[in-house]
């Protein structure tokens, strides 16, 4: 007969090689069962040993990986250190093993090997402490590295190559769970899982979470600084939006700060967060004593601490993160004990977007969601010219300036012929995600520039957009990239149709729309409420028979869809609905239009929001007038207009009540129409460089530079 050391071994190999077939994962069967209890800190227990730069670290200082090479057996003792303490999981020592940290001791061709051995030693370690009650798991440590790809140290493209190769050798070694840790940068993140996922594609390997069967469960842990946001500003709300829809297993804080620092960001996971929770404190905040750092949080407060985390906020998985050693982790486990799930109440967030800072929510409580249209090249002269000058500092501001006057979402379009919009697309959506903090819709017909813009935006944006116009290939493709980089998607009612692709009735717009949404859920795993349609807004205002009914065809759709798909959102390109007409009469179409499309059911639109006047700012002649050009309402009798002919006619009757010299009133304030000391305060606080300079020469001529620079 086989001893129990023998049978989780064997235990493991079959379940190692029939991943394919069953889909089990162990660790999170056990997860189900009770909490589980990970390792504390690597990185103190190995400066606790007596190692030598040059024989251990192989003159590679602080880089703790060659100890896999030199010293795997210090490496197998530490791991033993936790696991005789009780411990459920070890992480690999294997925190900076990606190419691109590893170039930095140009160690890059053995990124594969160190994380493969990584795992080994690990595996030995918890195959010396795992019993058929009590199974001991690898988890594979994948640290933020040393370069930001939002702060451009790096790019996409390089970073998911790099920790592709540190997950195919965590993978390979036997890893049973992978976690991401120590995260700073939410694009890093999502890069992170999408190497993740792409490693285990090619092993045939699904990723395990709570309600889905799988292999191997992707993990993800965020540093929240003392501050209470990431080290680029993110909140937790923002960061759970971002990542929500990706198949990980949880989300969870480790390291920057103690327990303490930890509780109110735990509690928001506690109460919005529907999957898994980790939560791994330094042993406090970090103080310098005698020239050394000290963690002063001892073993029995710590694990109070956590404990009132598993009880208060139903966190699955606790351990230890800097200055946390055996102790610390053996007051936790015998505090807490066989302690099963706690179940906690929770409220999940409304749907929404986020940029790389707050989340916002899709359906907006005083208003519709606003999308700035003025970013557009196919719909701005401004911006156009703003693109050949390469001007970007202008086109933030131009983006900041849409904030103020009340967008919610930034829409960026930059498809220009003759330049290379993808480029121009990297290039805005990096000056935008770091000085805006407003989410964008990547708006371009090109599936490359989309992503050009989601490769550079850590939030979760909106792709604008989708159709079937050229069949369900090209449907299907922007899909994925809603998929793979977490983004809502706008979807387009135009079909394959020779005659008539664009939705023209109402009956058509469902008819697309409902075909879009059963393809997008059903064969592509979209969530419908990231999903936002948009039902056409054709012109009404050419005078052609065929235009005529678009308006009341938009409306009907809009509340058609509204009503029998319920759970998704609506969107619109609302000045198509007056185009060609005078500025004055633009302004009073697009207003009265919205009007009508929100008591429809319309969630969003996107347009220049200060030229959106609300109904008791429009005289009730040409609100009227309006309202009948929208439902297509000729006059019961003849009306005579200005040049003396008369006319039934909607459109002739409306656009006769604006005279040439007819202007559009505005609803926005200009930065440089506030007070100076407001002035100033947009400049500081909101980062806008326009009319920064005349600022302040007029502060100056006021104040000193040192009460400018401290009082203002």
């Amino acid at each position: 007969m086989m001893d129990w050391q023998s049978r989780v071994k064997a235990l493991r190999f079959v379940i190692l090689y029939t991943k394919v077939v069953t889909h089990m994962s162990l660790f999170v069967e056990q997860l189900k069962k009770r909490v589980l209890f990970i390792d504390g800190a690597m990185g103190t227990s190995i400066h606790k040993l007596d190692l030598e730069l040059e024989r251990d670290y192989m003159g590679k200082e602080n880089c703790t990986e060659v100890l896999l090479l030199t010293r795997p057996d210090a490496i197998q003792t530490i791991h033993e250190d936790f696991l005789k303490m009780g411990c459920d999981a070890v992480e690999t020592d294997s925190f900076g093993s990606n190419k691109l940290v590893l170039a930095e001791y140009d160690l890059t061709d053995r990124t594969y090997e160190l994380n493969k051995l990584a795992v080994e030693v690990a595996r030995k370690a918890c195959d010396n402490y795992s019993t058929p009650d009590k199974p001991r798991f690898v988890i594979g440590s994948v640290g933020p590295g040393t370069k930001l790809v939002t702060l451009g140290n790096t790019d996409w493209d390089t970073m998911l190559d790099s920790y592709v190769e540190q997950f195919r050798g965590l993978i390979d070694g036997g890893a049973d769970a992978l976690l991401i840790e120590t995260s700073q940068d939410l694009l890093q993140v999502k890069c992170a899982v999408n190497a993740a996922l792409d490693a285990l594609a090619e092993k045939n390997l699904k990723p395990a979470t709570m309600d889905q069967d799988g292999d191997i469960p992707i993990m993800v842990q965020v540093t929240i600084e003392t501050n209470g946001t990431m080290l680029l500003g993110t909140d937790i709300g923002a960061a759970c939006a971002a990542l929500a829809n990706f198949p990980i297993l949880s989300i969870g804080m480790n390291c920057a700060t103690g327990p303490t620092e930890m509780a109110e960001h735990i509690g928001f996971l506690g109460k919005h967060w529907d999957k898994a929770i980790s939560v791994l404190p330094n042993a406090g905040l970090p103080a310098m004593v005698d020239g050394e750092t000290v963690y002063p949080l001892t073993p029995e407060p710590f694990a109070k601490a956590v404990k009132q985390f598993v009880m208060d906020y139903g966190v699955n998985m606790v351990g230890g993160c800097c200055g946390t050693t055996p102790e610390h982790l053996k007051a936790v486990i015998d505090l807490i004990g066989d302690q099963p799930p706690v179940q906690v109440k929770k409220e999940l967030p409304a749907p929404g977007c986020t940029s790389l800072y707050t989340s916002t929510d899709y359906r907006q409580d005083a208003s519709i969601l606003n999308v700035g249209e003025r970013l557009n090249a196919s719909g701005s002269r401004a911006f156009k010219r703003l693109l050949e000058a390469d001007d970007w500092d202008e086109m933030v501001s131009l983006a900041r300036e849409q904030l103020r006057e009340g967008s919610h979402v930034i829409d960026v379009n930059v498809d220009y012929a003759g330049r290379d919009n993808a480029a121009d697309m990297s290039q805005l959506v990096s000056c935008l995600v770091q000085q805006v903090n407003a989410p964008l819709m990547l708006d371009s017909t090109q599936a490359k520039t989309i992503e050009a813009g989601l490769k550079q935006a850590g939030g979760k944006c909106l792709i604008n957009s989708a159709n079937l116009e050229d069949g369900e290939e090209k449907f299907g493709l922007m899909c994925q990239l809603a998929k793979r980089y977490n983004a809502g998607l706008v979807l387009g009612t135009i079909d394959e149709d020779p005659e008539e692709a664009m939705a023209r009735t109402a009956d058509r717009k469902i008819e697309i729309a409902k075909r879009m949404y059963k393809l997008a859920t059903e064969k592509y795993g979209l969530k419908g409420s990231d999903l936002m349609f948009d039902p056409l807004v054709l012109p009404i205002s050419t005078g052609m028979e065929k235009d005529r009914r678009s308006g009341l065809e938009t409306i009907e759709g809009t509340r058609r869809i509204t009503k029998e798909l319920p759970d998704c959102q609506l969107t619109c390109g609302l000045s198509n609905i007056s185009f060609g007409l005078k500025p004055a009469a633009r302004q009073v179409l697009n207003s009265v239009f919205l009007y009508e499309l929100t008591q429809a059911g319309m969630t969003s639109a996107i347009v220049h929001v200060s030229k959106i006047l609300p109904k008791p700012r429009i005289d009730e002649k040409l609100w009227n007038a309006a309202l009948d050009l929208i439902y297509d309402r000729k006059a019961p009798s003849p009306v005579k207009l200005s040049d003396g002919s008369e006319s039934t006619e909607p459109l002739q009757i409306f656009v006769d009540l604006f005279p040439d010299d007819a202007t559009t009133q505005s609803m926005k304030q200009d930065i440089s129409e506030l007070p100076l000391e407001e002035r100033l305060q947009k400049h500081i606080i909101d980062g806008e460089k326009r009319g920064i300079v005349q600022t302040l020469e007029a502060a100056r001529e006021k104040y000193t530079p040192i009460q400018i620079i401290n009082d203002h």
